[in-house]
């Protein structure tokens, strides 16, 4: 079941005002139902059964007797059984005598086939919620877990507080084990060494060591490179690099390590020592990882300036020699017109002019970039310094290792020019400056080589660094080969892949075949057009005749919706979904956690910082929305609530109007940021600083997935990564083709994202790329010979196919993310027999696609659409956060991931609540007669924001939703466990 499905398991209220919605998605009786009542109960006790057979079966637990029974409900029950109800009642009052009620009660007990948890199941639950406990980070998440396993059986569920008592008794003893396990792996002395230095205060500082690591890197700059550095020295010095704690998942040491950065040093203190210890070490493990990925981000891009100011100084190099060799020519020109002058004397003075000009072939650009870059020696050899700290490994023949370490016995020995009788094994690119007489100069060469080197082998995977996450051994990251061995048939089972991989390539190739035939007979046609240049032409798209916006009917139907300020509609969609309660763990205990919460979304979410939203909220603190904001940073938290809202969203009928929800789009959206943001980078378009988020649209408009991300690079894995992390429910129906634009595509995406079972489809930006490639045999019609290129290798995926297979095994089974798994074999890994085969056949699958691109108009179009409401989609996130990230925020990587979270769970609110009063509006114009068809429906988008108002002071009317939205005591005494 979807988490939008267990929306009222383990409840024992409802809410005195049940929303219609509601009512017919939770609250149905079937046509058995009504027969089974009417035959076992007579016309005046109907009603009360009922009531009792439709909540047990909407939340596994008996209805509180006391409690109200909504409105809506009973005039529902009384409707369907055609029996009179009362207009407010409860249980109690409904029932006058105990012994019906119970007996009513075992009835509708044994009509939903509901058990009693025995002892067997009792066990079950608690080894289920054991396993559980190693996941999650609160006993609260335990609980719900829980009711939603005894749901899923048709248990009945016990009272709150046995299932909290189990929960919290399975939530201790894991960490009973956890504190062992960290006991066995460090010594007492360590330990204790530890909690004493992390709590002091610096030497020449006026904060603790524990401050000092949860400050987050500052702006991009060498500075910042060595305060990175410097942290993770500290973390080694206390032998953090080393504990093997490997077998603790990492999402529970991170609920750890977040416990620490959500509360202040001194009370941490306060707290039991198992608990100091337990967070302790893992926030210092976790902060190891983090940095150590940071300081190789940071030197990357370090290495990147460099190259980037080398290029700029060979630019202005150029520049000036074209201007020296113009009135150098120019005085040629003057000599050889100058006939008074004998000739000897003029072949000599330009001989004199051409001196300095040697014999050496005329390099390229890239070449001169590369010889700039070794003059930059005194910065070159810092970064090749400092990344000494990190303990690079590597494979055995990395050449770029093998020279540091060569240069590190240089430093040491403080030589500075190469020897003439060593050899250094170099890039090609490199050997001549490596070989350089002048031994100096050989020496920074190879310097600036190793440099280069070490960059690339870190993307590539060559490289790594052991106490990292991202940068990481191969064989860390994938499925261990012993065990890929064993558990292959399996993973291959579920990713519906054949071990051989001719019976994948055979069927792909008929297609292309077919494919190439339809694209010649558009050629034939005039569909399309191909230029002496060997570039396909595609004419524009033209709007359908039926295909025109209703923009009056949907001007009216937004009339009549009306406007709406954004506290109204959270609290709206939170009492649809419970939203809050994803987010908290729990339901709010009072009207200001609530409150505080939703300040904290916002101040995540838009530009406004906590202190003001906290000034637009009366009777809230900074203090309470920066602590609710911390609370937000949770692990997962985010991302299952913005589930929440995109199931209420697709329960809506006119969503099936526009979408089957098989196909999306994905695209980033920047967000702008201070220049002095770590990871900021400058956008090409808007040409000012930001960072970027990166969301999955469904065609019927919901954001279904968003990661932050570094603007500049390639989106493929981002897209592949979110695409496979929704697809991962089997409840959902699953994305089949996502739509991309050229940054969101790599022929190795391409291959992965179709053997992790669904078509990359990008619109591709240069008409150079409309190439289509193939293998040499491939028989190809005669008239697309401009734009086939025959380079493509079977037999180099036939070689790399196995391991192709276990990276997308590894990716579907969340041991890599497919972020990190694009980089190790993108285009960084040429040369790797995982990188060929990838890249070949995403080229096969690229080509399979254009050729439906070209001759397809429908397709073409289908494309086209999905795209543009992921646009339209961008202008309502942009209306969300049309301002500037504040320069102290998004520097931590968790921070980053709840500001993009929270801005996409304001984003899907509007969505959500814009698309329930679509469906109302046009449910209430149809019984009113007014007529409305369909295809207009199809053609309204809920993407609209003007009659939203996202500023001025938040008052949340949270009185009117408080039984939805807050905890309630219960006084019903549902069945104990055996």
């Amino acid at each position: 079941m979807t988490s939008y499905e267990f929306r009222y398991v383990g409840a024992s209220t409802l809410p005195s005002r049940l929303s219609d919605f509601d009512l017919a998605q939770y609250f149905q009786l079937t046509q058995a139902d009504v027969a089974a009542l009417k035959n076992e109960f007579r016309a005046d006790r109907r009603a009360g059964a009922a009531v009792l057979l439709l909540f047990l079966r909407a939340a596994g637990r008996p209805l509180d007797q006391l409690a109200t029974i909504p409105r809506v409900l009973l005039r529902y029950v009384g409707q369907a059984l055609s029996v009179t109800t009362p207009t407010i009642a409860s249980l109690r009052a409904i029932y006058k005598r105990s012994q019906t009620f119970y007996a009513h009660q075992l009835w509708t007990k044994e009509y939903l086939e509901l058990k009693d948890v025995d002892q067997a199941t009792s066990d079950q639950l608690a080894a289920y919620l054991q396993a559980q406990a190693n996941e999650v980070v609160s006993v609260d998440e335990l609980v719900t877990s829980a009711q939603q396993w005894l749901f899923e059986r048709q248990l009945l569920i016990p009272s709150d507080r046995q299932i909290r008592d189990l929960a919290r008794k399975c939530y201790e003893s894991v960490e009973k084990n956890i504190y062992a396990t960290i006991v066995s792996a460090i010594s007492a002395t360590a330990l204790s060494h530890c909690r004493n230095i992390v709590y002091q205060t610096r030497q020449g500082d006026t904060i603790t060591a524990l401050e000092w690591l949860k400050a987050p890197p500052k702006r991009h700059s060498p500075g910042t490179f060595s305060e990175t550095l410097d942290k993770i020295a500290f973390l080694k010095q206390l032998s953090v690099h080393e504990w093997p704690l490997d077998e603790i998942p990492l999402e529970k040491q991170r609920g750890y390590a977040q416990q620490i950065h959500a509360r202040r040093p001194a009370k941490s203190k306060e707290l039991k020592d198992s608990t100091v210890i337990i967070e302790l070490v893992f926030f210092l493990r976790v902060t190891l990882f983090e940095l150590s990925d940071s300081a190789v981000y940071q030197s990357g891009r370090r290495a990147s300036d460099l190259v980037r100011h080398a290029y700029n100084k060979t630019q202005a190099k150029q520049a000036r020699s074209s201007v020296t060799y113009r009135e150098r020519l120019l005085s040629i020109k003057s000599l050889v017109q100058d006939t008074s002058v004998p000739a000897e004397d003029r072949l000599a003075q330009i001989g004199e002019l051409l001196a300095d000009i040697g014999d050496k072939p005329t390099s390229s650009h890239a070449a001169h970039v590369r010889e700039t870059l070794t003059e930059d020696a005194t910065r070159v050899r810092n970064l090749l310094h400092s990344l000494e700290n990190l303990n690079l490994q590597g494979r055995a023949n990395e050449d770029s290792l093998a020279n540091l370490a060569k240069l590190q016995e240089f430093y040491v020995g403080k030589v500075t020019e190469l020897p003439m009788d060593q050899a250094f094994a170099t890039d090609k690119s490199w050997s001549d400056l490596v070989n350089d007489p002048d031994r100096k100069r050989a020496f920074q060469a190879l310097e600036a080589s190793t440099m280069m080197g070490l960059r690339k082998g870190l993307r590539r995977g060559s490289v790594w660094v052991a106490h990292s996450l991202s940068y990481r051994e191969r064989d860390q990251m994938l499925i261990p080969p012993k065990i890929w061995e064993l558990e292959r048939d399996r993973h291959l089972s579920i990713l519906g892949l054949p071990k051989d991989p001719d019976q994948f390539l055979e069927p792909l190739l008929r297609n292309i075949e077919a494919g190439l035939a339809a694209v010649a007979e558009a050629k034939e046609k005039g569909v399309v057009s191909i230029d002496a240049d060997g570039t396909i032409h595609l004419p524009k798209l033209e709007a359908l005749p039926d295909d025109v916006v209703p923009k009056r009917t949907l001007d009216l139907m937004f009339k009549e919706i009306g406007d709406v300020q954004l506290p109204d509609l959270m609290l709206e969609v939170d009492a649809h979904t419970n939203f809050s309660e994803t987010l908290l763990g729990r339901r709010a205990k009072d009207e200001h956690e609530l409150v505080a919460l939703y300040a904290a979304l916002i101040a995540h979410g838009t530009e406004i910082d906590a202190k003001s939203v906290a000034a637009m909220t009366p009777q809230l603190d900074p203090a309470h929305v920066s602590t609710a904001m911390r609370a937000l940073e949770a692990p997962s938290r985010l991302r299952r609530a913005n589930e929440q809202v995109v199931e209420f969203q697709m329960k809506q009928a006119i969503v099936g109007l526009w979408g089957g929800g098989k196909t999306a789009s994905s695209d980033m959206m920047s967000i702008d940021v201070s220049k002095h943001l770590w990871n900021a980078r400058v956008d090409p378009r808007r040409r000012s600083h930001a960072v970027g988020i990166y969301t999955h649209v469904l065609d019927q408009y919901g954001i279904i997935y968003d990661q932050p991300i570094v603007l500049n690079e390639r989106q493929a894995g981002p897209a592949i990564a979110g695409t496979v992390h929704y697809n991962n429910s089997e409840e959902r129906v699953r994305v089949s083709l996502l739509a991309v634009d050229t940054h969101g595509y790599t022929n190795p995406g391409m291959a992965i994202a179709k053997l992790s079972g669904f078509d990359l489809c990008p619109q591709l930006r240069n008409l150079a790329e409309r190439k289509l490639f193939l293998p040499r045999k491939l028989v190809a019609p005669d008239a697309l010979d401009l734009v086939v290129v025959r380079e493509v290798s079977l037999t180099a995926i036939r070689k790399g196919w196995d391991e192709l297979l276990r990276v997308v095994a590894s990716i579907r089974s969340g041991r890599v993310s497919a972020n990190v798994a694009l980089q190790r074999f993108g285009s960084a890994a040429q040369g790797d027999p995982i990188h060929q085969a990838a890249d070949y056949l995403g080229r096969l699958l690229r080509t399979l696609f254009l050729c439906d691109y070209f001759s397809n108009i429908e397709f073409r179009r289908e494309i086209h659409t999905i795209l543009n409401r992921g646009e339209s989609v961008h202008l309502l996130q942009r209306a969300v956060y049309y301002g500037k990230v504040p320069p102290e925020r998004g520097r931590r990587p968790d921070e980053m991931i709840a500001i993009s979270g929270s801005h996409t769970l304001l984003t899907n609110l509007v969505l959500a609540w814009n698309t329930h009063k679509m469906q109302e509006t046009v449910d209430r114009w149809r019984k009113t007669g007014r007529v409305i068809d369909d295809g207009w429906l199809r053609r309204m988008g809920p993407g609209h924001f003007a009659h939203v108002n996202f500023r001025g002071t938040f008052r949340f009317g949270v009185a009117r939703y408080a039984d939805m939205l807050l905890q309630r005591p219960t006084t019903s005494k549902p069945a104990k466990f055996a």
